[in-house]
This record gives C-alpha cells, sequence and structure tokens, in this order.
C-alpha cells in the first residue's frame, strides 16, 4: 500500500503542474485564453471576408483576452465603420479597439510602403527586445502603423525606436498595446 501511495505522488506534482503551465495571467493568455482569441480572431476575419464592403486583406485583427484590435488602412469612412460593426457582432468580443485608417493610395507608393513594412519587420526580428511576432506592422504613403500587443512600455517604445529608424518612414504611428 506504502508502494503505491509514493507512486501517485509523481503523477500528482505532474498533474498539477501542467494545470498551472495553462494557467493565465495579466499579461500571458491561458492555452483556453489562446483558443479563445483565435476563434474569436477567425470570425471577425471570416465576416470581412463575406462582406462586400470590408478589404479583409486590408485590415488586420489581433485579440487578447476577448478584446478585439483592428488596424490597417481602408479605402472610405464608411469601410472603416461597417468593420467595427462586424466585429463587434462577433460572439466573445468584450470590445473592439479601432486603430484602422483612411488612406487611398498608387500602385507605385503600395510597392514602396511593402518594402518599409518588410524593412521594418525584419528589424524586429533581429532585435531581441522587440516580439515580432506580436506586433502588426502597416505602412501607408509612408507611415507605419504598428498595432497589436507587447509585454511592457519598453517593447513599445522600441518597436517605435526601430521603425523610425528605416529609411523612407515618415512617422509612426504607434497602437500597440499592453497585454
Amino acid at each position: 500500500m506504502l508502494y503505491q501511495r509514493h507512486k501517485l505522488i509523481p503523477f500528482m506534482i505532474l498533474t498539477a503542474s501542467l494545470l498551472l503551465g495553462c494557467a493565465g495571467t495579466s499579461t500571458q493568455e491561458s492555452t483556453g485564453e489562446y483558443l479563445d482569441d483565435s476563434v474569436i480572431t477567425a470570425k471577425v476575419k471570416s465576416a470581412f471576408v463575406a462582406d462586400k464592403q470590408v478589404s479583409a486583406l486590408d485590415i488586420q485583427v489581433t485579440t487578447f483576452k476577448g478584446v478585439v484590435q483592428l488596424s490597417g488602412f481602408a479605402s472610405s469612412r464608411q469601410e472603416i465603420d461597417r468593420a467595427v460593426e462586424l466585429a463587434r457582432e462577433v460572439p466573445g468580443v468584450k470590445s473592439v479597439k479601432n486603430d484602422i485608417r483612411r488612406a487611398p493610395q498608387s500602385t507605385g507608393a503600395y510597392l514602396d510602403d511593402s518594402a518599409i513594412t518588410a524593412k521594418v519587420k525584419s528589424a524586429f526580428m533581429a532585435d531581441r527586445e522587440v516580439s515580432a511576432l506580436d506586433i502588426k506592422v502597416e505602412t501607408n504613403n509612408g507611415v507605419v502603423q504598428l498595432s497589436g500587443f507587447a509585454s511592457s512600455r519598453q517593447e513599445i517604445d522600441r518597436a517605435t525606436e526601430l521603425a523610425r529608424t528605416i529609411q523612407g518612414v515618415k512617422s509612426v504611428e504607434n497602437n500597440i498595446q499592453l497585454k
């Protein structure tokens, strides 16, 4: 009987550590929250694809603990308003932060902006202080828009600083939120 109790102790420790590893904190989602947020993001993007007024490719969606952040660029105020409306209608959405900007542009400017976006993302990936996977980058007419979530104010400031150093960047609009 004593032997069986000793076999249970490692099992109980392992089970407890696995359960604690799935728990969330104020700056990190639990496994369940991450899955819920992924589903919300997918549903919002699907709503954009299904709606003819919204360009799903130009609007980024990020979700953290039920808070949806919309960023990117739209061709009209009506498109922005419709995107926000669609996001709010998705079950599980607690609130919507709208960082979409109106900015039509030419093909040449779009190609220049794509190069700037790629350079900013590369700078983020090369930097140890910035989580490149958690920060979205959009560029329109040389204006870089940063959105997503960061773990600290220092990470937010560093991302802005890195983006400003890229050639061709006219200004940086930082919409990154703390986790």
